[in-house]
């Protein structure tokens, strides 16, 4: 879900989990634990974090919730994937200062992993437009192009339901999934690829035909955004989020998240 900069900004309580260092080369070492940092400071919404959380953990993975004081400051040398969720871009843009930006670009550049839905896809853009205002600074910058909404043909806010993404099978995360998905839509963004970039695209919504998955490398590092949000399981209690249990996703769409994380840590 994205907030626009004058909407208000769930509050969180954030809980800082012991963590297991792991290789700092691009290829986790093998039978070593891999850490997912989540980010679940001031702007993510607590319900994403929360399914996030339980999702990678399915996975097997060790999660670390990350804020912006940790990596401003700290070393994040040992986080394999920075996840950044839905909620709003603008504190992720403020509070995580250039030097916190530079640092998470280079442990993705030599070899890390960066996985960001709705607001985390728009954190990671060269540029953000909404609603014809266009923002640049604080941006991470590691996709190559424009996030941009919102897109009032699928659901205008309030509203918010299932949306339907059509996917290219010709890629590694989507190549064992069907041919589509229906996935939670909460005011999301689509993306626009530079001209000249090497991006993948892995999905389009079915509406409109915009792009709503993509995949591109930075660097050693591999960058994988969603505009939608595959983290919640609308028909099962197992992401801890109750919000959505009168929608149907007609599957799982943990497993399309569990390909992208193999795929962003080099397990070819």
């Amino acid at each position: 879900m994205t907030r626009n900069l004058g909407h208000s900004i769930s509050s969180l309580t954030l809980l800082m989990l012991n963590i297991a260092y792991c290789s700092e080369s691009h290829r986790p070492i093998a039978g070593s634990k891999v850490t997912i940092g989540v980010y679940a400071d001031s702007g993510a919404a607590a319900s994403c974090v929360t399914a996030a959380r339980k999702m990678f953990e399915w996975m097997g993975h060790e999660v670390l919730l990350m804020n912006a004081d940790l990596i401003n400051n700290e070393d994040i040398q040992h986080i394999n994937i920075f996840y950044f969720p839905g909620g709003s871009p603008f504190p992720y843009m403020h509070n995580i200062t250039y030097e916190g930006r530079e640092k998470m670009r280079r442990r993705i550049k030599a070899g890390g992993g960066y996985i960001g839905t709705c607001a985390g896809g728009i954190y990671a853009a060269e540029i953000q437009t909404w609603h014809g205002q266009q923002y640049s600074a604080g941006l991470l910058g590691v996709f190559p192009g424009t996030a941009a909404g919102p897109i009032p043909q699928i659901y205008q806010l309030p509203d918010i339901g299932m949306c339907q993404v059509n996917l290219n099978k010709s890629h590694q995360i989507t190549r064992s999934d069907s041919d589509s998905l229906w996935i939670m839509f909460y005011n999301g963004p689509y993306f626009i690829p530079n001209e000249t970039s090497m991006v993948d695209t892995i999905g389009t919504y079915e509406i409109t035909g915009q792009v709503a998955l993509v995949a591109c490398e930075y660097g050693k590092g591999r960058v994988f955004l969603t505009g939608p949000h595959p983290e919640w399981e609308e028909d099962d209690d197992r992401d801890g989020v109750s919000y959505f249990e009168k929608f149907d996703d007609m599957g799982s769409d943990w497993t399309l998240m569990q390909h992208a994380v193999r795929w962003c840590l080099h397990e070819e």
